[in-house]
């Protein structure tokens, strides 16, 4: 014989960009959106801190800009893209 109780489990409902706060959320199984995270150890400024930030696809884009905009200030125009470069993505539908 079974027997059955019932349980409660936390599913995830909506998912909201940290900065403008738009939805993220396509439909109820199924999220749009990039995830920045950082755990600060021993010996940083942050010791201890840490960060889970959701952006939707515009906020990550003007994040990733500004990241490659401060790339080309400190390497130079020349020094990049280089091979399997993390800013360039990669598209893993091939």
């Amino acid at each position: 014989m079974k027997t059955y109780k019932k349980k409660t489990v936390k599913a995830v409902d909506k998912i909201l960009c940290d900065a403008c706060g738009k939805d993220c959320t396509i439909n109820v199984h199924e999220h749009e959106y990039a995830e920045l995270t950082a755990t600060w150890g021993y010996f940083s400024n942050q010791d201890g801190v840490q960060y889970d930030i959701h952006l939707c696809e515009n906020c990550f884009n003007e994040v990733l800009g500004f990241i490659k905009e401060k790339r080309r200030k400190v390497l130079g125009p020349f020094n990049y893209p280089y091979p399997n470069d993390p800013l360039e993505g990669k598209n893993y539908f091939v």
